[in-house]
């Protein structure tokens, strides 16, 4: 039998994605021995005893004469709002044909098309994994599904020569199995993305912690279709941003329910929102808007925010003037610079309002906790109230002091979110808090503090959280001296080289400062920033109070900072229970580093055991192998 496919969006001006439902119904008939083959036009089907005839989009433009052929069969959303007959399962559920659009692809490379513009042919294995929504949004074509259920499985649609996975499921996070279907996905090794967006609305700290620590490929893509959202999104965005630093980029509808200067504002405001957020807006102006007298400001809306070199350094009145400044007649007016002009004059409340927010001044979320902290910014306080973990709590002892102690060494509250402006603890100058804390560290036996965390879920030795470095007084000692001696941060090779002041190549010293860099990070005394690809390192609040105490508390000190680190927690409470030694936890390593490394472990231990009580050093016997 020969059967003919036609991707009509593809023919019609091309699309980024390829038609996975035709991908599918290839991979079936192939595998039942048929000859398929892609058709480039829509001449010769009565050559065919059937032609699958499929488009994504309604306003693809497809020829009249297709329609009530015998042999041709019409599928997918552009012909039919809801997608139309479903395939049947043995095809739904078949491998899809990933090399159907192989030879249009290399006649149009040959051309002189990028190879690149066909990424997501030839790169990703495509499929769902859930399918459904029971939210209806009246803009959605997909309202076939009254709630999320499973799909497929990963190893269904899974082409192991590809290097990323992406999936269309239509509300994932309202699937019950969410967790099983991101641990199939992450134990594919493959980066992924989900490219509908996610429901932000649905965000639980669960879900925040899996996916954020998920091998997820690009943006993270979230939807604020209504203003009336605002409340829902912002705390479901706090708590999101705890956890992520990747870009975060938020679908924003417009035109939808008006198309007046309304609808402009709620856009506008939609746009402040995120901006504070420190997330990226994507503006999806929905058709109505070509029939509104502020068609173009829409358009102009679109160009400023979907361009993120754009959105990131300039706010829409400077977008419009930059724009304008390029402009090749001075005497006339580009057309952005136009919209502008016309809106203001019109709505100068709005414009006023709105047209001078910049994200860079309204980013809460510009700086992160970086490297060795468990989470990537702070906590909601609203959040950190009900769990009492407010540091302004703590230092009016409202808090339990074994509770704060337990929490910090836990990574679950951290010094460094005083230095946020939209905190409630700040109220206070930071450094008294982390005076005040040093000398409750101080008081406090260390045998006590292994006790405070030896009940609780600790966080995994990985690879990247195992200590690596030459020189242990660098990383306690000198490496906090020097930042206390320069202006506000400084590069890995630059503290490599204040450090080292022998001669060596740029390279030896920036992986010298970044060793113990990270040292000093793990023990909360440095913060690690990165700016671009380039790391900074500058003293956390901790450590800019640790440079006042004597050099015995320094000791003293950093034996009980040391137990902020993941392998020295571990050991330390396995220890009280059982025999161990230091291989047992050095095994993620291979042989060689482990080696490497083993002697630089057991002297952090050396260090924590010289200033713990005399009951307490069987435990670090039973590690060091005494």
């Amino acid at each position: 039998m020969a059967i003919g496919i036609i991707d009509a969006d593809l023919l019609d001006g091309g699309t980024r994605h390829p038609n996975l439902a035709l991908m599918k119904l290839s991979g079936y008939y192939k595998a039942n021995g048929e000859d398929v083959e892609l058709l480039r036009n829509y001449s010769s089907l009565e050559e065919y005893d059937v032609v699958y005839i499929s488009k994504v989009f309604n306003f693809t433009k497809v020829p009249q004469h297709i329609y009530g052929v015998d042999n041709v069969v019409l599928g997918g959303t552009g012909f039919y709002e809801d997608g139309g007959e479903s395939l049947a399962d043995e095809i739904e559920h078949h491998m899809p044909d990933y090399s159907l659009y192989d030879d249009y692809i290399a006649v149009q490379v040959s051309k002189g098309k990028r190879e690149s513009s066909y990424s997501d042919y030839k790169h990703y294995s495509i499929g769902f994994t859930s399918r459904g929504c029971f939210r209806k949004c009246e803009f959605c074509v997909n309202k076939k599904y009254d709630r999320a259920v499973r799909h497929s499985l990963v190893t269904e649609f899974l082409d192991e020569e590809k290097p990323y996975i992406y999936l269309w499921d239509d509300n994932f996070l309202a699937f019950s199995g969410w967790r099983e279907v991101l641990a199939e996905l992450n134990a594919t090794g493959k980066p992924f993305q989900f490219r509908q967006g996610l429901d932000i609305r649905l965000m639980t700290k669960e879900k925040a912690y899996m996916l954020s620590n998920s091998k997820y490929h690009g943006d993270f893509i979230f939807a604020f279709d209504h203003i009336e959202d605002r409340e829902i999104i912002e705390k479901k965005l706090k708590l999101w941003k705890h956890y992520t630093t990747k870009t975060t980029k938020l679908y924003v509808l417009c035109a939808y329910e008006s198309q007046d200067v309304k609808d402009i504002e709620n856009t506008f405001e939609r746009i402040k929102i995120l901006m504070k957020y420190g997330c990226l807006p994507y503006i999806m102006r929905y058709e109505d808007y070509l029939d509104s007298d502020y068609k173009s400001m829409y358009i102009q809306l679109a160009r400023w925010c979907n361009q993120p070199n754009f959105f990131k350094k300039k706010s829409f009145r400077q977008f419009c003037e930059a724009n304008q400044s390029y402009h090749k007649t001075s005497s006339t007016y580009c057309s952005a610079f136009q919209a502008m002009v016309d809106f203001e004059t019109k709505h100068p409340d709005v414009a006023k309002k709105y047209f001078d927010i910049r994200f860079d001044e309204l980013n809460e979320y510009d700086c992160s906790f970086g490297y060795g902290r468990k989470y990537a910014h702070k906590n909601d306080c609203e959040i950190c109230k009900i769990e009492q973990k407010m540091w302004l709590d703590a230092f009016h002892g409202v808090t339990d002091r074994s509770l704060v102690l337990r929490d910090y060494l836990l990574q679950e509250m951290d010094l460094q979110c005083l230095i946020y402006g939209n905190g409630d603890c700040n109220e206070i100058e930071c450094s008294k808090i982390a005076d005040w804390f040093i000398e409750v560290l101080l008081s406090t036996p260390i045998a006590e503090l292994v006790e405070l965390i030896s009940e609780h879920e600790l966080e995994k030795i990985l690879p990247s959280n195992i200590p690596q470095y030459s020189k242990l007084d660098d990383a306690l000692y000198r490496t906090p001296d020097i930042l206390g001696n320069v202006p506000e941060s400084i590069r890995f090779e630059d503290l490599g080289f204040y450090l080292e002041r022998v001669k060596k190549k740029e390279g030896a010293f920036k992986k010298y400062g970044e060793n113990h860099s990270k040292l000093a990070t793990l023990m909360d005394l440095a913060a690690i920033t990165i700016d671009g690809r380039t790391n900074y390192i500058q003293l956390s609040v901790l450590g800019k109070s640790y440079l006042k105490i004597s050099q015995e508390d320094k000791e003293r000190l950093t034996a009980r900072l040391m137990l902020r680190i993941p392998l020295v927690q571990h050991a330390l409470i396995d220890a009280k229970k059982r025999e161990c030694s230091l291989s047992d936890y050095l095994v993620i390593l291979s042989e060689k580093t482990a080696l490497r490394r083993s002697n630089n472990i057991a002297d952090l231990f050396r260090h924590v055991k010289a200033h713990s009580d005399s009951d307490f050093e069987i435990v670090f016997d039973n590690i060091l192998g005494v």
